[in-house]
């Protein structure tokens, strides 16, 4: 199945690419060994996940900081605790 991709701007375009290379100047390639088999990955700042064995590090293993997360048209969480699993009510978010 094929489909026509709308043509951008070269503005919009342009503002995109900035975007992103701005994105990508603060990540960094590191790599370990996996934790489970051994084999050497690579992961994006400190972040891995081994294509062999299916071994993920945990997300707060990282190098640094990940950046928040707002869901598209749900309202902003703040505060402490924000983002974080309630165990009381399934999947959904806390909110302070």
């Amino acid at each position: 199945m094929t489909g026509t991709r709308k043509r951008t701007s070269a503005a919009t375009d342009a503002a995109t690419a900035t975007s992103a290379a701005a994105f990508l100047e603060g990540q960094e390639i590191t790599t370990t060994g996996c934790g489970r088999c051994g084999t050497e990955i690579s992961g994006v700042n400190g972040r891995y996940a081994c294509g062999n064995c299916g071994w993920v590090n945990h997300w707060s293993e990282g190098h640094t900081e990940l950046p928040a997360y707002t869901p598209a048209g749900d309202a902003a969480v703040s505060g402490p605790g924000a983002g974080v699993p309630d165990p009381g009510r399934g999947d959904r978010l806390t909110e302070s």
